[in-house]
Parts: C-alpha cells; structure tokens; sequence
C-alpha cells in the first residue's frame, strides 16, 4: 500500500501556504459560503488505509503554492454575469443566506419554478442549497428535493460538470445520504465528466461516513494513480472514519501523522477529534480537547452539542451549553441548529439552546414586547410537537420575559398551517390560563373549508367551538358557514342554526 503514495515525491510540498488557504473558509461571506464547495470533515475506518498513512508518511503533501484553487474551492464570491432572471435569484439567495444563515424552501422552490431555462451557473447555486441551508426541512425531503431540481433542470438542457456533481456529492454528505461511491463514479463516467480533487476527497468522506476504509483507501488509490495532494480534509475524514469505526487510537493518531507530512492541524481538524469522542460519550475527552490551547468558535461547539444530543448523550449537554459566548453571529447560527434539532425530533434540547440566547427587557411602552423564539414556535408547529409541550415552552418564555404572547403566536403558527386538533388544544390550554377565546380565532380554519367546500370539516370546527363554550354568530354562519352549502336546504338539513340565523338564510340565499 505505501506504492499508493511514492508519486508524492515529484510534487513541491508548500504546507504553509495551503494551511493558510484551509482557513479560509472562517471568513467567507455567506454568499461565497453557498456557492462554495469546501469539503466537510467526514470518517474513514481501518484497514488498507492505516498501512497507507503509516509508510512514508513524510511523503504526503498538500496542492503546490503555486496552484490555483478550482471553482468548487474558491472562496471568492462566485457571482457570475447573468441574465436579469438570475442576478434576482442570486440576489435572493444571497440575502437570505445573509440575514439568516439558511434559506426558505418556498423560496428556493420559486426561484427553481422562475427558472424557465436551464443555466449551469443557476444549476449548481439551485443544487448547493439542498442541503445544510435547508435546516427546516427533513434530511430525506432535502435529498429528494436536490434530485428533482437535477432530473428538471437536465431536462432544460443543462449539461452537467464536475462541479455540478461535486455539488451533488456534498448535498448527499450533508444529507447523510446513503448511496454507492463506486456507482457515483460509474455515472459521471457514463457522463463523461472526469473526476477531480474534491470527486475523491468528497467520496472518501463518503466511505468514512460508514467506517469503510477499504473504500477509502480505493479511492486514495485513484488519487495515487492521478497524482493528486492528499489535504487536510482528507485527514478529517480519515480521523472520524476510524473513530466511526471504533479504533478511536488510531484516529487520535491522525495528527501527528500530519505534522509528519507537514500539515499543522487546523481548527477543522481538532472538532472532528471532539466529535469524536462526543459520540462515543467520552465527555472527559471532550472537556480536555476544549480546554487546552485549541480556540474553538461558538460554531464550533455548536457542532459538538449537535453531535451529543444525535448520540443521545444528553446528560453531557449543559457542559457544551455553558461554554457558549455568544460571539458575533452567534444568533443565526444557534437558530439554525435549534431547527435541525427540532426537525430531527429534538425539540427539547433545541430549547435548551435557545434559552442561551441573549434577550433584553423592553425599557419603555413605546418598544415592540420581547418575542424571542418565535421560530422556535413556529417550526414546532410544523413538526406537529404536542401541545403540552408546546404549553410548557411557552410558559417558561413568558416567565422570563422572553417573549409577551407565546401562546396567542403559537395559536397563530397552528391556524395558519391550518392544524385544527392542534388549535383546539392550545385554545383549551389558552382558556386554562385566563386567556380569552375569541369566535374570530376560527375563522381561518372555516375559511379553508369554506373554499374547499368541506362541509363535514364545517361542522366540526362548530362543534369545536361549542365545546369551548364558543357560540358562533351571524357572522361566523354569513361569511364562512352557508356559503360552503349548495342550498339553504342543505345547510338546514346538517346545521342546527338558531332562530335568529335563519332570518338572515332567507336574505343571504335571496
């Protein structure tokens, strides 16, 4: 297996220029960020590929100084000259990404439904925010909705690069998408599309993802064969594959192997080491890495709480918690790994995060009232959370001050996603706590029905409403209730209406 990386020899090693670039990404701009291809830090296990990294390990080396980094490694802003149609798709992307860190499906699905024509550039910034930027959405949906832009836009006539599939490689890392590495190649031959740097480095992070390091050290060989620097992200991934694997000696090993090729250890590198142990539960581990000279970000711990709660090591969380600092875009990013949270089920660590952000009191009546984790609420919502639990998240938001009308914006959040058991429950828990329950509050429901012509689903809302000792009016049957009906006689027949209301049937159907 050391064969695999005598070619190493003919190449310049320059390792402290490519570290250089390796830090790049801490200061991208968010557009840049989207439109990127940087390679996440993913695991490989043990095997042929342990023999690789321990014969000549002097002999890895990192790109030339003098190389120039490829499309999908730029961190430059790649905003090429487009048609009006795609500087407004860009723009919009950009400042979602921008305010928020992540962008809104419904505004992604526009832009791609906006997009007529096919356009590579368009592409590859449609197929890019599949993944990670998709925090509201189920890592299957986002999977499926990547390959469906991809199937629709090949079909306007976009012909596929390398970046292209290299776009589709990261989505599926991200996605935790399982699939066939040697299938993936097969495809783009098929294609004829040629494998670069970031094809093999994104397919061994593959590999390691399972613990396969076999596979990945098939696909070092193909890089052996093309001549290709081994990189830091290689490194990452071969250090999480082999603690994926259960050897977690041989991925602490990883480092000195390369100091030993001349590559310093990055930030990326000593977060994969944590998560590491945070997935095997190993939390003195986890407590010496962050203690020592190492400077992890927010972002950074971040990830390490992400990776205890999905490992169930929730016992261990109040020690990440703590370490938090709130720096400069903290927020945003908090926000969205409190979405991924709550999108994978973990409502109640999600709100453990958020009760770190920082919140402030209005000082005056002239300031809008606090409402502080209305995104929370909202996506709970969506992720049908019972309403108990719902009461309580609220109940603790406005005890501290938090947020003024949690319950009333949640009640809101369930009639817009028109979720009628949802709404009944939370109108009962309003009624429990001395809240008012107005006719109006129904009305969205019934106006859904009403279009839809749902007359059972009418009835039930009315029944709901009685049982909350609501009792609609001449309103509520004018506006929403009779229209439904295709004849007074029909609304008579099912509804029970009161004497005063059927005063009002007989000038309301003349």
């Amino acid at each position: 297996m050391a064969a695999l990386l005598r070619s190493a020899q003919r190449l310049k090693i320059s390792p402290a220029s490519l570290f250089s670039l390796s830090r790049l990404n801490l200061s991208r701009s968010p557009l840049s960020r989207l439109c990127s291809g940087t390679v996440a830090g993913r695991r490989v296990t043990v095997g042929p590929v342990q023999v690789l990294l321990s014969h000549n390990v002097h002999r890895y080396v990192l790109a030339p100084e003098q190389e120039r980094p490829s499309r999908e490694e730029s961190s430059g802003p790649a905003r090429p000259r487009q048609p009006a149609r795609s500087d407004w798709a860009l723009d919009m992307l950009d400042s979602a990404v921008r305010r928020t860190g992540s962008i809104n499906k419904n505004l992604l699905m526009r832009i791609f439904k906006d997009i007529s024509t096919g356009v590579a550039n368009q592409a590859l910034l449609l197929l890019r925010s599949c993944g990670s930027l998709l925090p509201e959405v189920a890592l299957s949906e986002r999977t499926a909705l990547a390959h469906q832009i991809w199937d629709k836009l090949q079909e306007r006539g976009v012909t596929y690069d390398a970046s292209h599939y290299n776009a589709l490689l990261k989505v599926y890392l991200q996605n935790e998408f399982k699939f066939s590495p040697t299938d993936f190649l097969a495809k783009m031959e098929a294609a004829n599309v040629q494998p670069n740097r970031v094809t093999y480095q994104r397919l061994i992070a593959a590999y390691c993802e399972d613990g396969d390091i076999e596979g990945a050290g098939k696909i070092l060989g193909f890089m052996k064969d093309k001549d290709m620097p081994i990189t830091e992200a290689v490194f990452n991934s071969l250090l999480t594959g082999h603690a994926r694997a259960g050897d977690v000696a041989s991925a602490e090993s990883i480092l000195p192997m390369m100091r030993s090729a001349g590559i310093e250890p990055g930030p990326d590198t000593y977060v994969a080491l944590v998560c590491a142990h945070a997935e095997k539960g190993d939390i003195e581990n986890v407590k010496k890495l962050v203690s020592s000279d190492i400077q992890l970000m927010d972002r950074d711990f971040l990830q390490v709480l992400l990776t205890l709660a999905r490992a169930g090591h929730y016992q261990h969380l109040p020690q990440i918690l703590e370490r938090l600092r709130q720096e400069q875009g903290f927020v945003p990013e908090a926000m969205n790994v409190c979405l991924r949270l709550i999108t994978q089920g973990m409502e109640d660590v999600a709100f453990s995060l958020l009760k770190t952000f920082p919140h402030r009191q209005a000082e005056s009546q002239n300031e809008d009232p606090p409402n502080q984790g209305n995104f929370f609420l909202s996506h709970c919502v969506t992720m049908d959370t019972p309403a108990e639990k719902l009461r309580q998240y609220c109940k603790e938001l406005h005890e501290s001050s938090r947020h003024a009308t949690p319950l009333q914006f949640t009640l809101h959040c369930a009639l817009k996603a028109q979720k009628m058991d949802l709404a009944v429950k939370l109108m009962r828990v309003m009624q429990e706590e001395g809240l008012p329950v107005r006719e109006h509050f129904f009305w969205p429901l019934l106006r859904q029905l009403r279009r839809d012509q749902n007359t059972q689903g009418i009835q039930e809302v009315l029944r709901s409403m009685r049982s909350l000792g609501v009792e609609p009016d001449l309103a509520t049957y004018s506006g929403y209730v009779l229209p439904a009906f295709p004849s007074v006689d029909a609304a008579r027949a099912a509804l029970q209406v009161p004497f005063r209301v059927l005063i009002y049937e007989f000038l309301y159907w003349v």
